[in-house]
């Protein structure tokens, strides 16, 4: 593990980050649009997470919202139950 990967392990450990989503404050399900190609599912809610797969551009059903290291918008659970995507390259319709 690298420098920046053991930062925000403790950045996401201790919740000191300013973009911390707290899931009560988001209403599920929603959808979003993926727009970018190839974008990886992972098989936890952060980037120290296995990716699952990649998936395509297409419009998913979110159904829970966790904070996770990786991603500054937080990360999405696919209704599919796949696992979870990164918000950062999504829009929520």
């Amino acid at each position: 593990m690298n420098y920046a990967e053991k930062l925000c392990t403790i950045i996401e450990k201790w919740k000191l980050t300013k973009y911390d989503v707290k899931a009560s404050t988001v209403k599920v399900p929603f959808l979003v649009k993926v727009s970018v190609k190839d974008l990886n599912i992972r098989s936890g809610s952060g980037t120290g997470h296995g990716r699952i797969q990649c998936i395509q551009p297409g419009v998913y059903t979110i159904v829970e919202v966790k904070s996770g290291t990786g991603s500054t918008a937080g990360w999405r659970r696919l209704k599919s139950n796949l696992g979870w995507i990164a918000l950062d390259y999504c829009q929520r319709l």
